[in-house]
């Protein structure tokens, strides 16, 4: 598998506060059965706003490290940007990394607040040359109440990136809820542990597959965990099914 989303490079944002924590990540998501990582750690202006070309020095240090102790884990550059109006402009600079590199961008909205300039943001990126993938749908409020505005993001040319740990309601049952049909309804193209620290996701990899069987078939679990993300680390062009309209989202079991 292929970790699309996580925050274990040391001291730069809110994820791992040090080497050692990284490394036991890293050991961790061997063990749970990945074999590459993409790094994304927060790109947030004047707060998490380390670079690109210093997140890259990072990850060859830390890819020389993980391959003398014999883990066999691939790392990339990346980062979950924090969505803003410049959003695109700071891509175009290499001020925020793509995915590997790729033409595929990573980043996030504001929890409980509706973003304006979303739509305009989606289609600067992909008038730009740019994949947006939007991180985590099912935690924002706005999806959360209604999954069908994930599905429009869908057909205006975003992709939607879910985490792991919300199919095991580790953000609360709405979120659950949301996942859930939106994994239905054909709209989550990856899925990330988005692990922030050791004994977290990694180590409940084993429970969280056997739940997400029970939603998607396994054709479509290695789609999300294996052959899209690969596509993005090779730069590949994603074919995407339409999204079917979510027709019931309120008091779901």
């Amino acid at each position: 598998m292929i970790d699309m989303h996580t925050h274990i490079l040391p001291g730069i944002d809110d994820g791992s506060r040090n080497l050692e924590q990284t490394m036991q990540m890293i050991k961790e998501a061997e063990q749970a059965g990945f074999e590459e990582i993409i790094t994304t750690s927060h790109y947030i202006e004047n707060e998490y706003d380390v670079n690109s070309a210093r997140r890259q020095e990072m990850i060859e240090s830390l890819q020389k490290k993980v391959d003398e102790s014999n883990i066999n884990v691939i790392l990339h550059n990346g980062a979950e940007a924090f969505i803003n109006a410049n959003l695109t402009e700071l891509i175009k600079k290499q001020t925020i990394p793509t995915l590997a590199n790729s033409r595929y961008v990573l980043f996030e909205i504001p929890m409980h607040l509706e973003v304006l300039y979303l739509d305009r943001t989606i289609e600067e990126l992909i008038t730009s040359k740019y994949k947006p993938i939007i991180a985590h749908p099912e935690r924002y409020d706005i999806v959360r109440e209604n999954p069908n505005v994930a599905v429009e993001w869908v057909r205006k040319g975003a992709l939607l990136q879910s985490n792991y740990g919300s199919i095991v309601g580790r953000y609360g049952n709405k979120s659950k809820q949301a996942v859930v049909k939106l994994l239905k309804a054909n709209a989550i193209h990856f899925l990330g542990t988005d692990t922030h620290a050791p004994k977290t996701t990694y180590t409940q990899m084993d429970d969280i597959m056997k739940k997400t069987s029970k939603i998607i078939e396994k054709t479509k679990i290695i789609e999300l965990t294996e052959e899209n993300p690969r596509k993005v680390i090779k730069n590949e062009f994603i074919r995407i099914e339409e999204p079917e309209n979510i027709k019931r989202f309120w008091g779901l079991k």
